[in-house]
């Protein structure tokens, strides 16, 4: 009797994106530090009475079954191709949350290294308890500034000297991917097909789904422990009626 152990290898297959379009050349990509699959799979059940209390006969309706995984390894190719249906491009923004603090002087002008360039400003703190210090749009006074949002900011004569902390955004053309989900048109979906291997003590299960979807995505940080993205998914039946090929050693 074959025993098997783990959370297995799964592997999803892009076939068709979000506006109805099939992958010219699908790109298959494994769940990275897979942490747990699951899969329920149920059918609605239909009976007949009669003047008793038990059915004398039943029927069986409309059936589903939802798909969850559960992954460590953040790649925007998973995301992108299974749940979004939409392309990535090449870029990156990275976040600059600043905790050493500088001294503020008069004008102060953020100059990103490695090609970056400045992006967004997400406040000014004026100290390390996140006190903020209020933007206005000119002529500011103790505890304000002004930013013109390329990267120079402005402070009043007297905060000059003081430690402050800047928080911004920047963003540079390589070093990462920049996945940008767009409002679709209600319909489309896309669809992909999803593989799972498992291997234990020379004993093979394999089980894989044609055609998949992701309903849900979700995400959660947590203050000391791994994100771990979780996609919910639902298996339907391909062009030729598969749902489910089960394979098993015995």
């Amino acid at each position: 009797m074959a025993r098997h152990f783990g959370s297995g290898v799964l592997w999803a297959t892009p076939m068709q994106d979000a506006l109805g379009s099939a992958y010219a050349a699908p790109t298959a990509f494994q769940f990275g530090i897979l942490q747990d699959v699951g899969f329920d799979a149920s059918f609605d059940e239909k009976f007949l009475y009669g003047r008793n209390s038990f059915p004398v006969d039943q029927g069986r309706g409309k059936g589903k079954m939802g798909i969850k995984a559960k992954f460590a390894n953040i790649n925007i190719l998973p995301f992108a191709a299974a749940f979004i249906g939409q392309s990535a491009i090449d870029g990156l923004i990275d976040t600059i949350n600043d905790e050493n603090g500088i001294v503020c002087a008069a004008t102060i002008t953020i100059a990103p290294t490695g090609g970056a360039t400045f992006f967004a400003n997400l406040g000014v703190r004026s100290d390390a308890n996140g006190t903020p210090m209020i933007r206005v749009m000119a002529s500011p006074a103790a505890g304000q500034y002004t930013t013109d949002g390329a990267g120079s900011y402005t402070f009043a004569a007297a905060d000059v000297g003081k430690t402050i902390f800047i928080d911004y955004q920047t963003t540079n053309a390589t070093g990462g991917k920049i996945l940008t989900m767009r409002n679709q048109a209600m319909g489309q979906t896309p669809t992909f097909r999803l593989d799972l291997s498992m291997r234990r003590g020379g004993k093979v299960l394999t089980q894989s789904w044609p055609k998949v979807t992701s309903s849900k995505l979700a995400m959660s940080t947590k203050q000391e422990d791994f994100l771990i993205p979780e996609l919910d998914m639902s298996a339907m039946a391909d062009d030729l009626g598969n749902v489910w090929k089960w394979s098993s050693s015995e």
